[in-house]
């Protein structure tokens, strides 16, 4: 008897765990329209901010409908990929939604049957839409300048350029904050500042953070976004630069020491296959050798795969990259240090300080013209 009660006892539990593990597994479902009959459509997760770490959940598209399901603890930020189109980001809530689809509108944020996309959405572009018009105009004039002048602007306007550019990015972020102070519970405006922080940590994205409601930063994305952020101000100007465990060819580690020899030092992530990193080497070889022997040093950080070591050997020859060259190996350090875009560059002075980060090479030029005359 007693062994009976014990085996029904075993069976209920474990009839229980099954339905709550059943349950976990798959506790929100997107049903969607697309207009193409077939296809993979890739539903896309910022990993970092998700217990399971999830990537992607792939659906295949059939008489122009699919499905996806899966597990979430909270509402989440989400792309949805086709092909080599990629949506803007949008939020996915627990339950059923839907989600109509074009693959010829795929830059516009798509519709989006849900709570949040249909209450807090519209209500943030409404607060936003003068930076917005402001945002899009500075792209579009960029995009006719490089046209226009088949794509190599002339030093003075590309300058003129990056500084519309960041002032823009500055007043967007001053409008988010605004956004935030108003509105502590919006899961748009939270998942916006987690995108912005995969392109490098502000320290204007503290008082963001702080603004949110203690459920949303309690929450678990809130909570790794909170430790992010920490490690984010170890690169903020005027912090001393961190000293990355990675290793040149003679498997020599970066010293900090190597920072106080030289006026200024500029530490520059990149890896082999990424075109914006290459495109800027002529220029960087142009300051090399105009200021190399002046007090101003390079110092290059590739995160590429221990599968692509070669590429990056090979790089380093065909491009005549004549400075220091280290790798950080898989980019795990640079990955632990929230540095997700590449390139991504810091200036250092002989204190071995960060003066300044993300410098286009016309500003750097004109910096070092300045103070190494």
């Amino acid at each position: 008897m007693k062994k009976h009660l014990i085996f029904s006892l075993s069976l209920f539990l474990s009839i229980v765990s099954l339905t709550a593990q059943n349950k976990q597994a798959s506790n929100f479902r997107i049903d969607g329209t697309i207009n193409v009959d077939s296809g993979k459509v890739s539903l896309c997760f910022h990993s970092d901010y998700l217990p399971n770490k999830i990537e992607k959940l792939v659906a295949q598209v059939k008489d122009k409908k699919f499905s996806i399901s899966g597990y979430i603890p909270e509402a989440q930020g989400v792309f949805l990929v086709f092909g080599n189109r990629c949506t803007p980001d949008f939020v996915i809530e627990k339950g059923l939604q839907t989600i109509s689809i074009n693959i010829d509108s795929f830059q516009t944020v798509p519709k989006v049957n849900n709570k949040t996309m249909q209450e807090e959405y519209p209500k943030k572009v409404i607060f936003s839409q003068k930076t917005i018009a402001k945002s899009n105009f500075i792209f579009q004039k960029y995009d006719s300048l490089l046209k226009h002048y088949n794509y190599q602007l002339p030093k003075d306007i590309s300058n003129i350029v990056i500084k519309e550019r960041d002032a823009m990015y500055r007043e967007s972020d001053s409008t988010l904050l605004a956004y935030t102070q108003k509105n502590p519970n919006s899961k748009i405006a939270f998942w916006n500042l987690i995108s912005l922080m995969s392109w490098g940590y502000e320290p204007i994205f503290d008082s963001i953070y702080n603004s949110f409601s203690n459920t949303l930063r309690e929450g678990y994305a809130g909570k790794v976004l909170g430790e992010k952020l920490k490690i984010g101000k170890q690169l903020s100007v005027g912090q001393p630069f961190p000293i990355i465990d990675c290793q040149n060819k003679n498997n020599e580690k970066l010293a900090s020491a190597f920072f106080f020899r030289n006026k200024y030092t500029l530490i520059d992530f990149w890896y082999s296959a990424c075109a914006p990193c290459r495109r800027q080497f002529p220029n960087m070889r142009d300051l090399y050798k105009q200021y190399g022997n002046n007090g101003f040093e390079i110092v290059g950080i590739s995160v590429d795969k221990t599968t692509r070591k070669q590429n990056w050997e090979k790089v380093i020859a065909d491009e005549k990259l004549v400075w220091q060259q280290y790798w950080d190996k898989n980019g795990t350090e640079t990955n632990r240090l929230s540095i997700l875009s590449f390139p991504t560059n810091f200036l250092i002075d002989n204190k071995g300080k960060i003066i300044s980060k993300n410098m286009s090479m016309e500003e750097l030029e004109e910096f070092l013209r300045e103070k190494l005359k």
